[in-house]
C-alpha cells in the first residue's frame, strides 16, 4: 500500500501534468487561430481576392438572375440553390479552414432535348469557414449530342437560362473561347469537342 507521501507525490504530478496539458492546449488553440488566419490571407492573396473590393455579379444565371458575386456570403445566395461539400477539389488540404463546394442543381442542366441528347452542368466554388466569402468559381457543361439537329436548341437554352451575356458570341465551334472582363475579374469560356460531345469550361479569374 502506498504511503501518504507517495500519494501526495502522485497527486502533485497529476496536477502538474494536467496544468501543463491545459496550457499546451490553450497555446495550440491560439496558434491554430493565427495559423488559420494566415492560411486564409495567403489563399486570398494567391487568388487575388480583395475583401474590400466590390465584384460585379457573375454572368452565370440561376433562376433568372446572377447566381452570386465573388466575395458574397453563402447565407446571401438564393436559398433554393442546393450545394454540398466537394471533398476532392482545389483546397481539400485546407479543410475545414477552406471548404470547397459543388452544385449540380437541376436548373443548371437540361436532362433531355430531342430523343436522347442532354446537357449536364456542375458549378464549383470555395469559401472560407469564418466569413463564408465565395471565391474560386468555375463550372463545366457537357453536351451529349445524339442528333446534330438539337445544337441550335441547346444554344438557345444555354443563353436563355445560364449565360444571357454571350448571346451574340456563343457558337458550337471547336475551341471557341470568349471572355467577359470587368474591373477586377475576368470570366473565361472555352468550348472543346470530342466526337459528337462538347464541353464548355467556365472559370472566374480575379485581377
Amino acid at each position: 500500500m502506498l504511503g501518504i507521501a507517495s500519494l501526495l507525490l502522485i497527486g502533485i504530478l497529476i496536477f502538474i501534468g494536467t496544468s501543463m496539458g491545459k496550457r499546451a492546449d490553450n497555446k495550440f488553440a491560439e496558434n491554430g487561430i493565427e495559423q488559420r488566419t494566415n492560411i486564409v490571407d495567403s489563399i486570398y492573396q494567391a487568388e487575388n481576392l480583395n475583401i474590400n473590393s466590390s465584384y460585379k455579379p457573375l454572368s452565370l444565371h440561376f433562376n433568372g438572375k446572377p447566381i452570386f458575386s465573388i466575395g458574397q456570403k453563402l447565407s446571401e445566395i438564393d436559398s433554393t440553390l442546393t450545394y454540398r461539400i466537394d471533398p476532392n477539389s482545389d483546397y481539400q488540404d485546407y479543410f475545414p479552414t477552406i471548404k470547397d463546394y459543388l452544385t449540380a442543381e437541376d436548373n443548371l442542366s437540361l436532362y433531355k432535348i430531342g430523343k436522347h441528347s442532354y446537357i449536364s452542368g456542375i458549378v464549383y466554388f470555395s469559401a472560407d469557414q469564418q466569413s463564408e466569402r465565395i471565391f474560386n468559381v468555375s463550372g463545366t457543361w457537357g453536351f451529349s449530342v445524339y442528333d446534330k439537329n438539337v445544337l441550335e436548341a441547346m444554344k438557345i437554352w444555354l443563353i436563355e437560362n445560364l449565360f444571357p451575356e454571350i448571346e451574340n458570341h456563343f457558337e458550337f465551334k471547336e475551341n471557341w473561347n470568349y471572355k467577359i472582363e470587368a474591373k477586377n475579374q475576368i470570366e473565361h469560356f472555352n468550348l472543346t469537342r470530342e466526337n459528337d460531345s462538347w464541353t464548355l469550361d467556365y472559370e472566374v479569374e480575379l485581377k
